[in-house]
């Protein structure tokens, strides 16, 4: 049986009520599906936060926050990408965060001239410097962010694999 509202004032709330419970169900759906970032979370990693011996953390970091805001002919997410594609960043077991935050190392990409794209990792709480190198890539962002992760990739392997060697 249909129901008929014939007040102007009365039809306002219904519709309003209406659009209040939509809100509320969409709003329930999508709640499980948020990302958001705890930096007090207890999977971040603990035995890092206070460290200041660069090989411990180079060993050990588990999270990386990719920023490369300073690099003219790519971003980030170039960057991202490019470490994604590569199988042996892969093997270094460090996973990339979207939040700085959490994250136990910064990889922070530049652009100095031409071709060549400065980067730096650092500890995220004690800024001490894990790594730093260069990229390269003629006037080209593509080719920068792949150098990029490439070189970043090669110079991590000994410290991670070592690990690996050190715990058999």
């Amino acid at each position: 049986m249909p129901l008929f509202i014939h007040s102007t004032a009365a039809k306002t709330k219904v519709l309003r009520l209406a659009v209040t419970v939509c809100l509320l169900v969409l709003g329930a759906s999508t709640a499980g599906f948020a990302q958001v970032a705890d930096p007090e979370a207890p999977d971040q990693s603990e035995l890092l936060k206070n460290s200041k011996d660069r090989d411990f953390i180079l060993r050990n970091f588990r999270t990386m926050y990719v920023d490369a805001h300073g690099a003219k002919y790519f971003g980030s997410d170039q960057v991202k990408a490019a470490l994604g594609k590569n199988k042996d960043f892969w093997k270094l077991n460090i996973r990339i965060v979207d939040d700085r935050r959490v994250a136990d190392a910064v990889l922070k990409v530049d652009y100095t001239f031409a071709w060549d794209y400065p980067f730096e990792l650092t500890h995220q709480n004690t800024t001490i410097v894990l790594l730093s190198g260069k990229g390269e890539g003629p006037f080209s962002g593509p080719l920068g962010a792949a150098d990029v992760a490439r070189q970043f990739v090669n110079m991590a392997k000994q410290w991670r694999e070592e690990k690996k060697a050190q715990s058999k």
